[in-house]
Order: structure tokens, then sequence, then C-alpha cells
């Protein structure tokens, strides 16, 4: 028994990629993810190959790689960890030294809430003596897309940002924004759940890279209405110092669905201490 372990993304010629690394193959396609990984702990090196040219079972395979902290060997194709991005220093809307910029879905904009007070916006603002700036009329049931969309049109130097990222679901399809509670189930299907999360975490990359580059003050956290990878993803998104673990949901708003202002002061409080733990903002 070889003490290497490779992880294909298909079973087609996964035998003679195990020859290729001289190791014992297996694949994420033909077997149950929990099995792989409780077997891959019996070896002293696992490595993850993609050898399949469908761009769905590579997303899956660095989602499983990545999910579980084994190498991606294909490191040097479109798959790869890294996510680019760019400095847009062109950007026209200026956000001023005394404001937040927030950015999420219906949570961010106060929805179910009689007065903003409730809302942790405004809270985390009075926190820090500070106006919130948050985008006006933000469609019900918006997705994480959105949010990086707005992100490009802000000339972000050395500003201040919070963002709220919702469910993983809530996604372009076939070119076009399609808000969240507009999808049949069959739709949201079209991507596995490790797609989604695939895809949800490159773009969270995409967003940190983009705030570190223009010297941001930011923290950002996640507020899901959904159990797809919670764990998994959360682990994840543990690895960056700007991440706001919210594991309290205390109350509802007006509404009866949105959360309420108990569960908004403990976000704005966590957030409060997150971001003077970080940055000096006098």
């Amino acid at each position: 028994m070889s003490n290497k372990l490779v992880i294909c993304s298909s079973p087609i010629d996964d035998d003679y990629v195990g020859e290729e690394y001289d190791a014992n193959f297996t694949n994420i396609d033909e077997y149950n993810w929990s099995d792989i990984t409780k077997n891959a702990s019996n070896y002293s090196e696992v490595i993850c190959v993609n050898n399949s040219t469908d761009d769905k079972s590579a997303w899956r395979l660095l989602t499983f790689s990545r999910l579980n902290n084994f190498p991606y060997m294909n490191l040097d194709d479109t798959f790869s960890l890294e996510s680019s991005f760019h400095i847009d220093s062109t950007a026209n809307k200026k956000i001023e030294s005394n404001h937040i910029l927030f950015l999420g879905c219906s949570h961010t904009q106060g929805i179910g809430h009689i007065s903003n007070e409730t809302v942790y916006t405004y809270k985390l603002c009075k926190l820090l003596d500070r106006n919130p700036l948050i985008i006006k009329k933000w469609p019900s049931g918006i997705g994480n897309w959105h949010i990086e969309e707005q992100l490009q049109t802000y000339n972000l130097k050395n500003s201040t940002v919070v963002v709220q990222f919702t469910d993983i679901h809530r996604i372009g399809l076939n070119g076009k924004n399609k808000y969240g509670y507009k999808y049949s189930r069959t739709e949201s299907e079209v991507f596995s759940d490790e797609v989604l999360a695939c895809e949800f975490l490159r773009s969270v990359k995409r967003i940190v890279n983009y705030l570190r580059a223009n010297s941001t003050k930011f923290v950002f956290f996640q507020i899901t209405h959904e159990n797809r990878l919670h764990d998994e993803i959360t682990s994840e998104l543990s690895t960056y110092k700007e991440f706001v673990y919210m594991t309290e949901f205390l109350d509802y708003a007006e509404d009866n669905s949105h959360f309420g202002n108990k569960t908004n002061d403990y976000w704005a409080t966590e957030c409060y201490k997150k971001l003077t733990s970080l940055y000096s903002l006098s």
C-alpha cells in the first residue's frame, strides 16, 4: 500500500493519475466525500489532481481541497486558488472620512424594522461617531454578486467598509441577475452545493484582495438562511483576519422574518470590536 493518496475530480483514467504520482487513487465523483476524507487520514501524503476538462468537476475538486486543506496540484490553470483583483482609482463615488459604507442584503437595508435606530448599521455608526452610507433601494433577495459589483463603483482608498454576505445560492443565472426569492428549487440545483460554495469563496477572496489593495479599513460577516456547507464555509472564512463570526440570533424584527433589535445590537458590537482591534479609526 502506498503512503500517498491522489484524489481525482473524475473517475475517467483516475488509475493512470495514480500511476503518474506512484500513489493510490480515488475520485470525488463516485465516492462519498466524508468517506474519502476519512480514508485520507490513513495516508501520510494526500493531493488533489484535476483530471477532467469539465469546469464543474474542477470547481468541485477545488472546493473539496479547500474544505479539507488538501494540496490542489493544478495551480497553473483557471481554477487556481489565487483570485485576481485590480485597483480602480477612477471610481467616482466618494466615501467621506466620517462615513462607513455598508454593503449587504435586506438585513443591511434594515428591512422589517420600523426604525433605523434598531439596525446594526446605525448602531455601529453611533459607537464610532460615524454616519452610515447605505445604497438606497437595494432589491429584496439580492445576492453576493451585487456586493462585488457595487464595490467597483466607489473610490475605496483609505475608506471604512462593512460587508454583510448572504446566502450562497443567490447568484446570477444565464447572464441575468436574478433575486434569490424568485429562484425555483430546480433553477438553484443547476449548481451543486459544492460549486456554489466554491464560487462564493472565490468571490470573498476577490473582495478581500480588492479592499486590502485599496488600504480599506473593513470587516465582513455572513448572515445566511441555509445550512449548505455552512461549517466548511465558516472554517474557510475564519482564515481572514477581517472576518467576524456571528454565532447568536436572538430575536426577530417587526416583520417576524428579519432579525431584530437585540441581534442587530450584537452584530454592531462584534463589528465594533473587530474594527477597533484591527485599525485606528480616530
